[in-house]
């Protein structure tokens, strides 16, 4: 037969593909079948196609703090597409706004939506941008692109609905009149951007339930024509709101968003204008919670851009030029989730020559390769026979590599049954016999048997197997016979090889007959026969005579069930019946019933012996459980169907009037430690007092009896007058 039979399928591509000049993500090996544990390494590469067309998506925060950034678009808006048009001239530009959630507390609830004075004089001015929306479609995707005449209006809280509109502008891609990537069109390379600009965070999922919004975000396109909004008048064509269905769902989650932009292959750019207010003493910016976020959506295969900008027009240009050359100059590849097939990023071919171990390319020249080695590995064959791997490339698109699995040899089809090349002992089949029973070896020429059968026997040459003979070396009763042997059995070997026999060491009874004439004697042991009545005889030798069967009948009784049905029929010592009861039975023919009482715990605790049955489990069967309770404990007994105690559980709970007593002990032990305490403290204080006191008596410079600052209350006076003579 030789190593040509032999069939080894490898894991290998099985289709190839030739790339044509407007591929901008593809690979070489569309379709490829795996073998488990046979690594295959496919490639997928990446173009930065030159003039590749763009859609950019610019979403504004129309907040009454951004009324200085949009007069800077509306400025700039017709030189935005002449800046990027030195990279490529097919761009087309639309315009979005958002402001918040048109409801309190997010929003004011005045009958025109804006409180007076701020969005306009007497709250009158009802066009487009002057009431709170979470999300307005203002400008479809042009080439000549202006920003409208909107205007900004108020929000009672800091944070946007910018996620809330953000879900909008992705999920809308019919609405909102984004291009799709084509295989072979104009729009082969296409790139989708979007730049929200804003001052502040984004509310959260979670935030709605402040208006009593329970319903999570869907993540699908609700906006409708502004005309059919309840409640706004002067409605403009073409302008698409999101505003009463606002109402019905929660904010969305970063993770919603972040899933939606790797859907639909869309890349953002945070542009966060710093905030400043003298009212909320406020002079910051949110650039790091958007960083925070660009981190989070590339760490998931979304790239992300967060960049600061001012209200001057040249840094708006500057951030979606330098931006919009970012992403299509560092490219990076996200693989496929974990599945059955392994997959894992080996090298990076850069266009400049360089191997790199990763998935990023930095600045990579237009018109240039970057080709990314993938190993696959198929791991097991416990899902379908096929699957598909995605590759995608944030901005680029994604390429698919079907994936067949290889587990089982396409031989197995081919069998040849009874095949001369297995001597027409099995089936030939992936260039090796598989052999019927009894037959082994490469091309089935060896029979099973092994030895000759230890000379009592033959081989079969169909089964493969022993044939043992009879012994014929002489009378039952000479030497190598270990007892009499009792028709209807001969003596005979026996055995897969025949190396037992029923005549040798085999028990006997007392009148030497092997296994006492009442069964079988294979290699040493007794197999007893049955009787009549469906019982075996027993003991080792089945000595238990049938003539006694009757021993195990109820006297009353003769004609019923062996052991009145509760038991089986054995033997004494004497060789007489006797019956062995089934559990929960008693009496010489188990002709009673135990019924178990609570009665038998006495034998039990007089016995001392409970304590050992603490938590035992014998495996027998409960049939009553006798609770005793005795001070804080209570003990129960379990009792088998013999009625007898298997196991004793002991439960103990110390009463609530002892816990509440010792506690109450315990607080006033507590309080009159404190307060002795307290009282040592003050009698120390009070000594410390009295003995400063003293020596500053000591130290005085007056007696007890004289007091220095004394003066007497009498006074003598003089009258010049008195005793002379007028």
């Amino acid at each position: 037969m030789g190593c040509s039979s032999i069939v080894d399928p490898r894991s290998a591509p099985t289709t190839t593909y030739d790339p044509a000049p407007t591929d901008s993500i593809y690979t070489t090996t569309p379709n490829v079948v795996l073998r488990p544990g046979d690594p295959l390494t496919v490639s997928v590469n990446v173009v930065s196609l030159p003039n590749a067309p763009l859609d950019l998506y610019i979403l504004m925060d129309l907040s009454d703090s951004m009324a200085a950034p949009l007069a800077t678009v509306k400025s700039i808006s017709q030189l935005i597409a002449q800046q990027v048009s030195s990279i490529t001239t097919n761009v087309r530009i639309g315009f979005g706004a958002f402001n918040d959630k048109p409801i309190y507390p997010y929003s004011p609830q005045t009958p025109a939506g804006c409180l007076p004075g701020r969005d306009a004089p007497d709250c009158s001015d009802r066009r487009a941008g002057t009431r709170q929306y979470s999300f307005l479609h203002l400008a479809n995707f042009t080439s000549s692109f202006t920003v409208p005449n909107v205007f900004v209006t108020t929000n009672l809280d800091l944070p946007e609905s910018s996620f809330d509109a953000l879900v909008q502008v992705l999920a809308c891609e019919q609405e909102l009149g984004w291009r799709n990537r084509s295989v072979d069109g104009p729009e082969r390379g296409l790139q989708r951007l979007v730049l929200l600009i804003t001052d502040n965070q984004p509310h959260l999922a979670g935030d709605g339930r402040l208006a009593s919004i329970y319903q999570a975000n869907d993540g699908k396109c609700h906006v409708r024509p502004y005309a059919s909004s309840v409640g706004y008048l002067n409605s403009t064509p073409g302008i698409l709101i999101y505003n009463e269905d606002s109402l019905l769902y929660d904010y969305p989650s970063v993770g919603l968003v972040a899933s939606l932009l790797k859907k639909y292959d869309v890349i953002p750019i945070f542009g966060i204008v710093p905030i400043t207010s003298s009212i909320l003493l406020i002079n910051n910016t949110f650039l790091s919670s958007y960083q925070a976020l660009q981190d989070l959506m590339t760490s998931v295969g979304t790239k992300a851009f967060a960049r600061p900008i001012s209200s001057s027009a040249s840094d708006v240009l500057d951030v979606i030029k330098t931006v919009y050359q970012e992403v299509i100059q560092n490219i990076a590849v996200t693989l496929p989730p974990q599945s059955d097939v392994a997959v894992s990023l080996s090298l990076v071919t850069c266009p400049d020559g360089s191997l790199r171990v990763g998935q990023t390319c930095t600045n990579v020249p237009l018109s240039r390769t970057t080709t990314f080695s993938v190993t696959l590995t198929l791991l097991n064959c416990n899902t379908p026979s096929s699957s598909a791997l995605t590759f995608s490339v944030p901005g680029f698109g994604a390429t698919t590599i079907s994936v067949d699995k290889v587990c089982s040899c396409s031989c197995d089809k081919n069998v040849t049954v009874n095949a001369q090349q297995c001597n027409f002992r099995g089936n030939f089949s992936c260039g090796g016999c598989m052999c019927i029973a009894g037959w082994t070896g490469p091309a089935c020429e060896r029979s099973k048997c092994g030895q000759p059968c230890v000379n009592n026997g033959t081989c079969d040459s169909a089964t493969g197997m022993c044939q043992c003979t009879d012994y014929t070396a002489g009378p039952f009763s000479n030497d190598s016979i270990s007892g009499i042997l009792l028709p209807p059995y001969t003596p005979k070997f026996a055995g897969s090889t025949c190396s037992c026999n029923n005549f040798q060491n085999c028990p006997t009874n007392s009148q030497n007959y092997i296994c006492s004439g009442r069964g079988q004697c294979a290699c040493g042991s007794c197999a007893c026969d049955a009787t009549p009545y469906s019982w075996k005889w027993q003991g080792k030798a089945c000595e238990c005579p049938a003539s006694n069967y009757s021993d195990c009948f109820d006297t009353t009784f003769k004609s019923g069930p062996l052991c009145s049905g509760n038991g089986m029929c054995s033997c004494d010592s004497s060789g007489k019946g006797m019956c062995v009861c089934s559990s929960g039975y008693t009496g010489k023919y188990c002709e009673t019933k135990i019924t178990p009482t609570c009665d038998t715990i006495a034998t039990c605790t007089v016995a001392g012996t409970c304590g050992s049955l603490m938590a035992a489990d014998s495996g027998q069967q409960v049939v009553l459980t006798c609770p005793i309770s005795s001070g804080e404990c209570t003990y129960s007994y379990d009792l088998s169907p013999d009625n007898q105690v298997i196991r004793m559980n002991q439960v103990c709970q110390f009463a609530a009037w002892k816990i509440i007593l010792i506690v109450i002990c315990g607080l006033l032990f507590l309080f009159v430690v404190i307060c002795a305490i307290i009282k040592i403290i003050l009698v120390i204080l009070d000594y410390v007092e009295v003995r400063r006191w003293e020596k500053e008596l000591k130290e005085a410079d007056f007696s007890k009896n004289q007091n220095p600052l004394y003066q007497s209350p009498e006074m003598q006076y003089t009258n010049v007058a008195y005793g002379k003579a007028m």
